[in-house]
């Protein structure tokens, strides 16, 4: 009997559309395109040196092939732009050419608001004029653009911070990952995803493990005239609290910045919170350990004329610098008569019993492996290296609230009311005879 006709058609058909040798078979998994551990958020970045897969954003079982619509037409998705390239700490990049055209964007006033900083004590011989002009000289402040082409240069603005004054952070849009600007622009050092905490909290370029984080949302709200949606994002590390304000006219610079901040506490700056046409207005950080510090934009100026070559990354003529950071001059944010001004008097107070205390000042020593900051009546006055020590004078002989800590809040030492001139440390105390004002930091 002769095949009914319909079927004489189709035999030779199926042949035609037999898998030719070499070919997986119709039942090879669907897992071995795609790890069955994928999921919609990529990879973290865990090294400086790790690429993101292109396709690690696809959820498990996604798309494979060409598509097409129900009448059988090739869909074509349009071609976006590639995925921004991950900045590696151990190669140079190439300088950006300098260029004429002004951008668009902001100028942002940040500062960081220490947590659970002591009041001066009380008492006719304390100046409060001359603690305040001392508190305002050291505020931790940031001078922030952000284009809305997707660039983003930080200023630090201030004495008191664990880069010098005028140092610079620097990021564009395609890349993951920031520079370390030097004062003048005289060199650079490339600082990787993951290493931004590092830079800010122990001054050094240390890459921490990234994670997607669990993000909350918290509510709605307003700040700076802009409406603002707030999320809180938790890691290993702690937890931040975002107040992200919307801004078209900020573009892609406010995803740098929110990038940057949500580095700090070890997210993945891939993660979906960061978007553009939004700004973070506020972060608040707490840490798994205990202490926090908070972070707060105070000025928005919306500007035209932001100079192209103030975000080059890196800029023509700095030199690629393998290791190190700009360095802070003895890292005593006041000067002498700043100092003195604290008090309008001395006090008739005993000699120090400490041998090793100075005759006048005090010497601050850092026993732990942290860099630290020393507080004089709620003002930073000195940031002290791991296990290194800092001479201070200046202080009029008396009675002063004492307090270590770090610059992220992630170590916060009791306060102590000390008697100066004094030696004092932080940390393991390695002379049983001297004063320890701050506790063990560990």
């Amino acid at each position: 009997m002769k095949p009914p006709v319909a079927l004489a058609l189709l035999l030779p058909a199926l042949a035609a559309c037999e898998a030719p040798p070499g070919t997986p078979s119709s039942t090879t998994s669907t897992t071995d395109a795609a790890s069955p551990n994928a999921s919609i958020l990529p990879a973290p970045l865990a090294t400086e040196a790790e690429e993101a897969p292109h396709d690690a954003g696809l959820p498990e079982g996604g798309p494979i092939g060409l598509m097409a619509d129900p009448s059988g037409r090739l869909i074509i998705p349009d071609a976006g732009a590639p995925p921004p390239g991950v900045l590696r700490g151990d190669e140079a990049i190439p300088a950006e050419a300098p260029a004429t055209k002004d951008l668009a964007g902001a100028t942002l006033e940040a500062v960081f608001r220490p947590r659970n900083v002591p009041p001066a004590p009380r008492g006719p011989e304390i100046s409060q004029d001359g603690i305040k002009a001392a508190a305002a000289l050291t505020a931790p402040k940031w001078k922030i653009d952000l284009t809305d082409t997707g660039r983003m240069r930080i200023e630090f603005a201030s004495r008191a911070m664990p880069l010098p004054q005028r140092s610079e952070i620097r990021a564009r849009t395609d890349r993951y990952g920031h520079i370390v600007l030097w004062p003048d622009a005289t060199d650079y050092r490339v600082v990787p995803p993951g290493a931004l905490r590092t830079v800010l909290g122990e001054r050094r370029v240390d890459v921490t493990p990234l994670s997607p984080g669990v993000v909350r949302s918290v509510g709605e709200g307003k700040r700076l005239q802009l409406p603002t949606r707030k999320v809180e994002i938790t890691s290993s590390l702690g937890s931040v609290r975002l107040e992200l304000g919307k801004s078209a006219e900020i573009g892609e610079g406010g995803a740098l910045l929110c990038r940057a901040l949500v580095e700090v506490v070890g997210v993945d700056p891939r993660t979906p919170v960061c978007q553009g046409g939004e700004v973070p207005l506020a972060a608040a950080y707490t840490w798994q350990d205990g202490g926090g510090i908070d972070f707060e934009i105070t000025t928005i100026t919306r500007r035209t004329d932001i100079p192209t070559n103030d975000t080059l990354v890196p800029p023509p003529g700095s030199a690629y610098q393998p290791s190190g950071l700009p360095a802070s001059p003895g890292g005593v944010f006041l000067t002498r008569e700043e100092v003195t001004a604290f008090r309008s008097s001395a006090l008739s107070l005993p000699p120090p019993t400490d041998p090793l205390a100075p005759g006048e000042g005090f010497v601050a020593v850092n026993a732990s492996d942290m860099l630290a900051y020393v507080l004089v009546d709620g003002v930073p006055v000195v940031a002290v290296p791991p296990n290194d020590q800092r001479y201070v004078i200046g202080t009029l002989r008396g009675k002063y609230v004492i307090q270590w800590r770090t610059f992220l809040g992630d170590r916060i030492g009791p306060a102590s009311t000390l008697d100066l001139p004094a030696r004092f440390t932080f940390g393991e105390v390695p002379d049983a005879g001297a004063p320890d004002a701050g506790g063990s930091a560990n």
